[in-house]
């Protein structure tokens, strides 16, 4: 199988590996100040009905955020080639794709709210209904945002994005520090933060590079392109946005699992399920973001070139190898979110959680790691269907994917109630993603799922052994607690980073190149 990815230079793979790395550090710093957030959340207001309230609009940021996210990939085949869009034209696209979301979190804020929290009365609703007003603030300012980050990525000014990203991420734990006891909207108001302080910076830094191009006269008209056209220049913005979403839907929609999940599971699991399952949620969805979402937004430009000289290249490419780097880096966290979570939350947040509800966290974390190599699997896959030009055909998909969902929860509930309905998340997106490689990679089908179950089965069982073992030790010399959880988990992370010199040394060898923005390659070989 080739091992070259789809470049428009030499020293693509360099850069590349470059940029998803500043990609990744972004999220993560954002999911560090999220994680931060959410355990200062956890203690302040622990896990009951109003917090479920609150999470159930919180759930819809989640979705709508990973699918702003999204349109930074999605998007991409808009503005290369002969027929790319304008800069103004994407942005009044953007303004279109908002509208839905300003009719849904304004006018429409409360029948919403007791559509996604049906047990939610009195002061529950209207804290639902507060948050996802804010909420809804948020999400647009994040969609400005990212199409500024979409345009500097076609730029290759990744290092003003991540900083953007960065900076809000900061800002909103500044902001979730100064409001956190007031209020179980805390948490909103520190999103909306963030996404005042991530718009304006992407926006200065597009102002910037706008200005370099029209001094060094490859800028565009501007607003006077416009002319007297205003009315065509609307229908061409009402276009885009529509083809702009038929090319994302497919990410709202599997996002999309996760609202069905969660209501189900409010409803079966009783007060407090839902904050317990949204903050199980919290850390695989952003490992999802910090690894795969991130490369595939960074290497987007460079696939959708690639694809238009080796179209069938490039999801065998991209898949196998992708998912291998995220599979090692995810495993040993989402290992670590197991073991660690009832020690830490037993001695640090004593009072936040019931025994039974702790016993769930993990549980769940732990359910969620199958959706999570699923969830990798998607988000590489889709960069590389629509690169190759099959968007319509993953988007056609995308319902069918929706109606196995809910048949699958619906059953898993009525079958074993919520651990079942949570363990089978996984079903309807392996499910997509076994259609779509098939239709992307042909004849090297073969090969592909080899190296995919192959890693899975080093990465998960490299991670279980490494921090099964390190819990054996902690548990072995009579610790509890923090001690306990630290032991395990400097014991558990040094024998995953020995073992993973020893399974997959190319791996360590391209990670470490990537963060030094060094020479090793992006795209290894299949001999790891």
């Amino acid at each position: 199988m080739t091992s070259a990815a789809p470049a428009s230079a030499p020293e693509a793979p360099t850069r590349a590996a470059r940029a998803g790395a500043l990609m990744a550090l972004s999220t993560l710093a954002m999911a560090g100040a999220s994680a931060i957030q959410a355990v200062l959340y956890l203690g302040e207001y622990g896990a009951t009905a109003r917090t479920d309230a609150f999470f159930a609009a919180f759930a819809v940021y989640q979705v709508v955020g990973v699918f702003t996210q999204a349109t930074r990939v999605s998007s991409v085949p808009l503005l290369v080639g002969d027929r790319a869009i304008g800069m103004l034209r994407f942005f009044g696209a953007m303004a279109v794709v908002a509208l839905p979301i300003v009719i849904a979190c304004g006018p429409l804020a409360g029948p919403v709210s007791s559509l996604l929290a049906p047990s939610a009365t009195g002061d529950a609703h209207d804290l639902a209904t507060t948050a996802l007003r804010v909420l809804g603030l948020a999400m647009i300012l994040q969609l400005g945002a990212a199409g500024a980050a979409t345009l500097l990525g076609m730029r290759d000014r990744f290092e003003s994005v991540a900083a953007a990203y960065a900076v809000g991420a900061f800002a909103g734990l500044v902001t979730f520090l100064l409001v956190r006891t007031h209020g179980e909207l805390a948490l909103a108001w520190s999103m909306l933060a963030m996404a005042v302080v991530t718009a304006g910076w992407s926006a200065w830094s597009l102002a910037r590079v706008r200005r370099e191009e029209v001094a060094s006269g490859v800028g565009g008209g501007g607003l006077a392109a416009i002319g007297d056209h205003k009315n065509r220049f609307v229908v061409q913005c009402i276009q885009t946005a529509g083809d702009l979403l038929g090319r994302s839907v497919v990410y709202f929609v599997i996002n999309a699992f996760f609202l069905v999940t969660l209501a189900v599971v409010g409803r079966e699991g009783g007060a407090g399920a839902t904050t317990v399952l949204s903050y199980a949620y919290l850390l695989a969805s952003y490992l999802v973001a910090g690894t795969s979402t991130a490369v595939g937004i960074s290497r987007a430009p460079d696939m959708v070139r690639g694809a238009q000289d080796e179209w069938d290249t490039v999801v065998a490419d991209t898949v196998p190898h992708g998912y291998r780097y995220a599979a090692f880096v995810s495993a040993p966290i989402l290992a670590a979110g197991i073991v660690a979570a009832t020690p830490v939350v037993d001695a640090l947040l004593p009072s936040a959680l019931g025994d039974a509800q702790t016993a769930s966290l993990a549980r769940a974390i732990g359910l969620l790691g199958p959706w999570l190599a699923a969830a990798l699997l998607l988000n590489f896959a889709i960069p590389g269907l629509f690169a190759i030009g099959r968007s319509r055909t993953v988007n056609l998909l995308a319902p069918v994917a929706l109606a196995v969902h809910l048949a699958v929860t619906v059953l898993a509930a009525q079958v074993a109630g919520v651990d079942l309905v949570i363990a089978a998340m996984v079903v309807a997106p392996l499910s997509l993603f076994t259609v779509l490689v098939v239709i992307g990679t042909g004849a090297q089908l073969g090969a592909v799922t080899r190296e995919i179950v192959l890693d899975t089965v080093r990465a998960a069982g490299l991670a279980a052994v490494a921090f099964a073992a390190g819990l054996g030790v902690s548990t072995g010399i009579g610790l509890d607690g923090i001690p306990q959880a630290a032991v395990t988990l400097i014991v558990g992370g040094a024998l995953y980073a020995g073992g993973l010199f020893l399974v997959a040394p190319r791996v360590v060898q391209v990670l470490l190149g990537a963060g030094r923005g060094g020479s090793a390659e992006s795209t290894p070989t299949s001999d790891d």
